[in-house]
Order: C-alpha cells, then structure tokens, then sequence
C-alpha cells in the first residue's frame, strides 16, 4: 500500500445477509436432500428464497430436477410447483456452493456399534464446503449429532480456508 493510501473497508457480512434474508434473496443451498434435507429445502423455496438442493446421489437429483417426490412429508404438488417456478433446482455439483449465502447441512449421521453419531457424512461435506466457501456465508449445521460437533469438527475445517468466523463467514448449529 502506498504511504498515505487508504484501505477500503472490509464489508460487513452480517448486514449484507440480513438485508438478502429480509428480501427473500439469499441462495440457500441444503446439503443432502434426505428426508430432513428435501422438507426444508422446498418451504424455503415456497416462501420464495432460491434453493439448490445438494446430494450426492444422482437418483434423488434426478427426481427432483423431474419434480417427482420421494418423501412422504414433502406435499408431490409443492415439490412440483417450486421445482416448476425454479425456485428450487438440485444438483450433485458441489461448486453450486459458491453461489450460496446460506448452506445447510442436513447429511446422515448413522449410530456406530457404540451408539455415537457417525460424523464421517459431516465431515466429508465440510470439506467441500470449505473448499467452495467464500466471505458473508452462513454456514448451519441441521445433522442431528452431539453437541460441540459444530466448533470441534466443523470449525476448524472452515477457518482452515483463512476466513475467519464471526467476521467472514458465520457458522451455526440447529
């Protein structure tokens, strides 16, 4: 920086997302689309939000880029209805991510033979995430799991990218 030379202030992440919350503009992406996934994702969609549902298995894109349902608590015609309006569109392409304000983390977390939470699904999906993140993200985490997953295992992998959280990026559990 030349001597005298201002630096631009940093942006402030929080009032950005607040403003595309209120507006019904965030890019929310639900990672694993599930039977907890795939409700969330279509009544963000119904009240308007843009979502991009994440999965790996190509079947369950493939129904839901088709409009077809396969969850007994998603309603056929409000999976078909937003699907239709573009509201919500999936995808097993994890660079969608950088399109998103808000990502949820909604992947299974199978009991071990010890009864404990298989975190391998978190885990795996966390280092995409930090692969594809990028300032003023909210990072939530929706697996049912124990607590302190999010700051032991989630953490560490996002902050590992040089943002830092409270300030780049936001990180919370549900």
């Amino acid at each position: 920086m030349a001597l005298g030379a201002k630096s631009e202030p940093k942006p402030d992440y929080a009032k950005e997302l607040t403003v595309k919350f209120k507006n019904h503009t965030a890019v929310v992406a639900v990672v694993g689309i599930g039977y907890v996934g795939l409700p969330l994702a279509v009544e963000k969609a119904k009240v308007g939000f843009p979502v991009i549902g994440l999965d790996r298995n190509e079947e369950r894109v493939g129904m839901i880029i088709r409009g077809e349902n396969y969850i007994r608590d998603v309603k056929d015609d409000e999976l078909k209805k937003v699907v239709s309006e573009g509201k919500l569109h999936a995808s097993n392409d994890f660079s969608e991510l950088n399109d998103a304000d808000v990502v949820i983390i909604c992947v299974p977390t199978p009991l071990t033979v010890h009864r404990m939470p298989d975190l391998q699904y978190i885990e795996n999906v966390t280092q995409q995430i930090a692969k594809h993140m990028r300032p003023g993200q909210l990072i939530s985490l929706e697996s049912t799991t124990y607590p302190g997953t999010t700051e032991e295992v989630i953490l560490p992998k996002l902050t590992a990218t040089g943002l830092k959280v409270g300030e780049d990026f936001f990180l919370c559990h549900s």
